[in-house]
């Protein structure tokens, strides 16, 4: 039995039957290294299994230098983007008027000046958008 057990090994391994186990393992290392070379200058938040699922050229294509080269200059694009700050700026200032940490909040709250300073920031930044209301069979 030993013998035939041999016989099959020597077989299999004649005909490249363990390039199966080969692959795989080749597989995890190229990830792996794909995985590196992420870490090094990809996308910093790309998933693991993202990164493992795409070719060396993508790997290497998405870093820093090739989304500078690569981004969008054009003038509705920075429209865009000065329209996206000046609202992450507005959203920063109404949260910070409704922070309960802050000692200054907690006396207007006290003092019951809440609804006069809620005023006074309205006016300064505007009101705060209200939630667009979902097309129907859509939940949040």
């Amino acid at each position: 039995m030993r013998g035939l057990v041999h016989e099959g090994n020597a077989f299999a391994w004649n005909v490249g039957l363990s390039a199966g186990v080969m692959h795989e393992q080749d597989q995890y290392v190229q990830g792996t290294f794909k995985v590196a070379a992420n870490a090094a200058m990809g996308n910093p938040y790309a998933s693991e299994g993202d990164v493992t699922g795409k070719s060396w050229g993508d790997v290497l294509s998405d870093n820093l230098y090739t989304q500078i080269r690569d981004a969008d200059y054009g003038h509705e694009a920075g429209q865009r983007a000065t329209e996206n700050s000046k609202e992450a700026w507005k959203s920063a200032v109404r949260d910070v008027n409704s922070s309960d940490i802050l000692l200054s909040n907690q006396i207007i709250d006290g003092v019951g000046l809440r609804d006069e300073v809620d005023g006074v920031v309205d006016d300064m930044v505007g009101p705060a958008p209200q939630p667009q209301p979902l097309p129907e069979g859509e939940s949040r």
